[in-house]
């Protein structure tokens, strides 16, 4: 009798482990029914805006590095133009970095028409400092 016994045990633990498994299959199918599933979830255009995003704001932030090289070497060679020159480059450095965070953010945010929209700014932005930086003294 003994010899049974542990045979009912084997097969109450087995019914019990697949009504857990049963359970938790049912709530991972139901949860990605409602949520979605998370492999497939993000369409590719997303992940190619994303990409596109990360390029445009990597490219903007050399930009801005470039700016602040060209603007660093003049000011230290002492042939920038004017103070006046040299105080309004170094507000448009500040506008730049401020827009180049503005863009990480909008980036994470998924908003890419304004990472384009800041990224083009500050492309602009850092072309005048770097032609502001190269007019010599007169």
């Amino acid at each position: 009798m003994r010899d049974n016994h542990p045979k009912k045990g084997i097969k109450t633990n087995m019914k019990v482990a697949f009504s857990y498994l049963a359970g938790i299959l049912l709530l991972t199918f139901l949860s990605s029914m409602v949520v979605g599933t998370p492999a497939y979830g993000v369409s590719p255009e997303v992940t190619q805006e994303k990409e596109e995003a990360r390029d445009l704001i990597y490219q903007t932030a050399q930009a801005t590095e470039h700016a602040w090289e060209e603007f660093h070497a003049a000011a230290i060679g002492g042939t920038l133009a004017s103070p006046t020159v040299q105080s309004h480059i170094e507000r448009q450095l500040h506008e730049a970095r401020a827009l180049l965070m503005e863009a990480r953010k909008a980036e994470r945010d998924n908003r890419f028409d304004s990472v384009q929209a800041l990224t083009q700014k500050i492309q602009q932005i850092t072309q005048n400092i770097v032609q502001a930086s190269r007019e010599k003294k007169q």
